[in-house]
């Protein structure tokens, strides 16, 4: 039986592999990045794109995996200020 847990460690936005976040629409049915579940046709989802490659690469994330990726992202910064200031 398939699970739509995400596997492994929230990713986080911070890093020089990863281009800016976009809202899109999405053109045909796919599949969430990280919890595979199904992001119909017609409907919102994020992409973000992965750099370094001779081709555009985005990978599609629900609304739920977004947000959990952004919680994630801003703990990031949180630890990286509070490491500056001290």
């Amino acid at each position: 039986m398939k699970s739509n847990k995400p596997k492994g460690k929230t990713p986080s936005l911070i890093g020089g592999t990863l281009g800016a976040p976009r809202k899109c629409s999405v053109l045909r049915v796919s599949a969430c990045n990280r919890c595979k579940d199904t992001i119909s046709k017609g409907t919102e989802c994020y992409e973000i794109p992965q750099l370094g490659g001779a081709f555009s690469n985005c990978k599609k994330y629900c609304d739920k995996c977004f947000s959990e990726i952004l919680v994630k992202t801003k703990a990031d910064l949180d630890i990286l200020f509070t490491t500056i200031e001290n």
